[in-house]
């Protein structure tokens, strides 16, 4: 039934493919890469922007195929569709998700192919081409993730992928890179680089993050990206440094610090902590807070 539904309409063989993924069908690898082949016919007729063609690829791509060729031309592929004032490509999560089907297909020159993508005229390919180099070798993915983001991109979310995958290919020589970017001019970055440095939960990000916390001009809106940082480092360290924070702080930036490790109400421990904390202040509106989100 799945192999008709994949000779269908459009959207029939997208429903077929996610259910294929889900359900980890091996066997249906070929028929997805026929599919696939054959919405390439009149595409903008056949599977308006890339509707059947984007779960296609990334149902290969859960599938473990190794069809290096299908991959390589995936990278490749565009597919532009009339809008208002012009042109837009809708295959950028195809290339996205070819790119990461590359990388797991074990092919050596997979890093290189990338290379390209690093630098294609949509955020979201260029945000699947780092998320994909990532899992290639650390060597080669270092320096590809290194030179993209001191190369900048106009979208922050780009660089803040690189400063993520940094810390996971190579934590020890890129935490001091990463760090270096809390001072970046641009408050985006700044925020992804504490975001990701948090979200790391390696021992010596929380440094550079209270480093942070202490500078001289500190926005409000980084201040709250500060603490949320340090919520998802979920270390002991970084809970006590929360706490001072809850004790000593004015009000508002006790309230945030209220807020910001609220995804952990069960904890019992740290709720017990943060609420004798807040106790002691005997400030209503933070037992007020505190009792909303963590009770």
């Amino acid at each position: 039934a799945l192999q008709r539904a994949l000779g269908g309409h459009y959207r029939v063989a997208a429903k077929a493919a996610r259910v294929a993924e889900d359900a980890l069908l091996y066997e249906l690898i070929p028929p997805l890469e026929s599919s696939f082949a054959r919405f390439l016919d009149k595409p903008l007729k056949n599977d308006p922007s890339c509707f059947a063609k984007k779960a296609l690829a990334r149902a290969l791509v859960a599938l473990d195929a190794g069809n290096v060729e299908f991959f390589l031309a995936g990278l490749r592929y565009r597919q532009l569709e009339p809008v208002w004032g012009g042109t837009a490509d809708t295959a950028a999560d195809v290339r996205a998700s070819c790119a990461m089907g590359l990388v797991a297909s074990g092919y050596p020159r997979a890093l290189v192919e990338l290379t390209a993508l690093l630098n294609d005229a949509d955020a979201a390919a260029r945000v699947g081409a780092v998320r994909a180099i990532a899992c290639g070798n650390p060597r080669e993915a270092e320096l590809l993730l290194r030179s993209k983001a001191l190369a900048g991109d106009a979208e922050p979310q780009v660089l803040g992928e690189c400063f993520t995958g940094l810390l996971a290919v190579e934590p020890d020589e890129s935490l001091k890179f990463v760090a270096a970017y809390l001072s970046h001019a641009d408050e985006a970055v700044r925020e992804l680089a504490a975001l990701a440095l948090g979200e790391s939960r390696l021992d010596a990000a929380l440094a550079p993050l209270k480093e942070a916390w202490g500078g001289v001009l500190v926005g409000e809106e980084f201040r709250r990206t500060l603490l949320r940082a340090a919520a998802a480092h979920r270390s002991e360290a970084a809970f006590d440094w929360l706490l001072s924070v809850a004790a000593e702080s004015r009000v508002p930036v006790a309230l945030e610090v209220v807020e910001a490790p609220a995804i952990y109400n069960r904890n019992a421990k740290l709720a017990q902590r943060l609420e004798a904390a807040l106790t002691e202040r005997g400030e209503g509106d933070l037992l007020d807070r505190f009792a909303a989100l963590w009770r």
